[in-house]
This record gives structure tokens, C-alpha cells and sequence, in this order.
């Protein structure tokens, strides 16, 4: 070993009160629509707030956006954003997703 190399002896595992929080997250419900390329996320778990026209929304579960989450398309800032805003957010859905 080197001068600036030094075994270190393993940490113990950190208690429960102090591992750090995890970062929190809104709980979303998402909704599809079964003729349409539409999805869309909402605070709101009937669904009401989103809009009316076209197919009925199908609910299709929770979801929990957090600001350390990775995704593909919209940011997590993007969705909270749009969330606050209008009470929603839509999305584009492929058939393979």
C-alpha cells in the first residue's frame, strides 16, 4: 500500500433514527383512456378534475413522484408543476408501456 492508503474497518449499518429521510413524494393517481393515447396523473382519486371530453378515464393505480426520481419524458419538477397548476397532468401512453 501507499503513504496516502488506509484500511478502513467496515461501518456498522446506521440506526433507523439515523438514516437519512427518505426524499418525499406526492401521491398521484394515474388514469388512461382505453381509445386514446392519453394518460394523465392528478391528486384527485375519482378523477373529476380531468378533462371531460372524449372516453371515459380508467384508473389505473398510484403513483408516487418524488424530486430524486429519474424518468423518461417530463421531470418530476414538470409534473408537480402541472399538478399545482391545473390539478393535473397529461401525458402521452404507447401500446407496449
Amino acid at each position: 500500500m501507499g503513504e496516502k492508503m488506509t484500511i478502513v474497518a467496515a461501518a456498522d449499518a446506521l440506526a433507523e433514527e439515523e438514516r437519512p429521510a427518505a426524499a418525499p413524494g406526492l401521491l398521484l393517481h394515474k388514469f388512461v383512456k382505453s381509445d386514446s393515447w392519453r394518460g394523465a396523473l392528478t391528486t384527485d382519486a375519482s378523477g373529476e378534475n380531468l378533462p371531460r371530453h372524449g372516453s371515459a378515464w380508467i384508473y389505473a393505480n398510484e403513483v408516487v413522484v418524488s424530486p430524486a426520481d429519474r424518468r423518461v419524458g417530463a421531470t418530476s419538477l414538470e409534473i408537480t408543476r402541472s399538478v399545482s397548476e391545473r390539478g393535473y397532468f397529461l401525458f402521452p401512453i404507447s401500446d407496449d408501456a
